[in-house]
């Protein structure tokens, strides 16, 4: 359990935020700490494919192509629909 203490306007803004959305004060708040979590691992997650970038590219046709023979193969092993 954590215990924050917010500045006067920011509780205010919070409240109005909740009540806008039809939650709960803490039910925006925790939304908010998630997302701003997930934003910081998305932003470790890039800084290292960053580091080990290996400077192969490949171009974007190639790369729809090889989607479009993937997605064609994956079609093939379903069952046909009856």
């Amino acid at each position: 359990m954590i215990t924050v203490k917010l500045p006067q306007k920011t509780e205010k803004l919070l409240a109005d935020m909740a009540k806008a959305s039809g939650r709960t004060a803490d039910q925006v708040a925790v939304d908010a700490i998630l997302e701003a979590i997930e934003d910081w691992q998305d932003a470790r997650i890039a800084e290292e494919r960053v580091r080990n970038d290996d400077g192969v590219r490949v171009p974007l046709e190639e790369m729809i192509g090889e989607l479009e023979r993937r997605e064609v193969e994956e079609r093939s092993k379903k069952p046909a629909a009856e």
